[in-house]
């Protein structure tokens, strides 16, 4: 066995500390709208980059479409997008919804018009502080978008981290939360009803536990979500010239999860348009993310990811 060998299979078993997940249960209720949920573990994989740029692809495609940041953690798609005065969003638009008054008037008002060619997206800002969670409950979101199903095609949204993973990750916004309401309530809610996921990954050695952790947290859901699965900013610096071989064949052989499209580093473009505060199709159209992104979001319409990205070992 070569040396190269040797370092791969030791990687692996350092990725190994965590079980392997089981299989997944019985689905749940699934929402009454077309709902891409953009997920992945701590650590920044990109979320919101991604779906930010995924609901651009998609309304350029001629769909209509409304993202939703719902990271009640450290809600950022406003500040990615340069927004400074933003409407009451998410907050408003829940209230109205449970008063049966949530129109196309009031849907229009509260949500921000991000103008793309001779296209639209809609987006709806989150929550003002992370101390508000509380407002967002799963039922109170599903009241939504029981509400925004005759609106938009689809429903693209920016997903928090977990807090209860088996070794919590402590967050300052944890600290006061009370026993009667899970922070995470919401979030395993999404998880579970959604109908796509696009579960994101970095792309280094601890990237790549976290996703395995993170997946052993999905796994306990009833999900009936599609997964795609997506290695963000994948370079070869961190792991080397087989860096793609490597990932894939860890995400197989300790989460059994196939890999649906890994997006290139792509530093110069992003930073642009984040500076710019514009979706990577408005900044460049040949940007290697982009063109990425692009390919994945015709898997996400057409479905034609793996199901569940549960691959069948031999």
């Amino acid at each position: 066995m070569t040396s190269v060998d040797l370092r791969q299979r030791g990687r692996r078993r350092h990725l190994a500390a965590v079980e392997t997940p089981k299989e997944p249960l019985e689905p749940a209720t699934v929402y009454p709208v077309q709902v891409i949920a953009c997920w992945g573990p701590a650590g920044s994989p990109g979320k919101s980059t991604i779906a930010i740029n995924i609901a651009a692809e998609l309304a350029l495609g001629g769909h209509s479409v409304l993202l939703i940041d719902l990271d009640t953690l450290a809600p950022a798609i406003a500040l990615y997008l340069g927004l400074v005065d933003t409407p009451a969003g998410l907050s408003a638009c829940l209230r109205l919804a449970e008063q049966q008054r949530f129109t196309r008037e009031e849907f229009e008002r509260l949500t921000v018009s991000i103008t793309l060619g001779r296209q639209e997206l809609r987006f709806m800002p989150g929550l003002i502080g992370a101390h508000r969670f509380q407002e967002v409950t799963p039922e109170r979101f599903e009241g939504l978008l029981q509400q925004l199903a005759g609106f938009v095609d689809y429903v693209v949204l920016d997903l928090p981290q977990a807090t209860e993973f088996k070794s919590p990750v402590v967050h300052p916004s944890t600290l006061a939360i009370h026993d009667f309401f899970s922070r995470d309530k919401l979030l395993r809610s999404t998880l579970a009803k959604a109908s796509k996921l696009v579960f994101i990954s970095g792309c280094d050695p601890v990237a790549a536990h976290r996703f395995i952790l993170a997946n052993e947290y999905l796994a306990e859901l009833k999900t009936s979500a599609q997964v795609f699965v997506l290695v963000n900013r994948f370079r070869t610096t961190t792991l080397g010239s087989g860096a793609r071989d490597e990932i894939e064949q860890t995400y197989l052989d300790l989460a059994k999860l196939r890999v649906d499209c890994f997006i290139p580093e792509d530093s110069q473009n992003i930073d642009k348009a984040t500076l710019n505060g514009l979706p990577l199709a408005l900044l460049k159209r040949s940007s290697p993310a982009r063109l990425a992104i692009g390919q994945l979001v015709k898997q996400l319409v057409a479905g034609s990811g793996t199901s569940g990205s549960v691959a069948k070992l031999s």
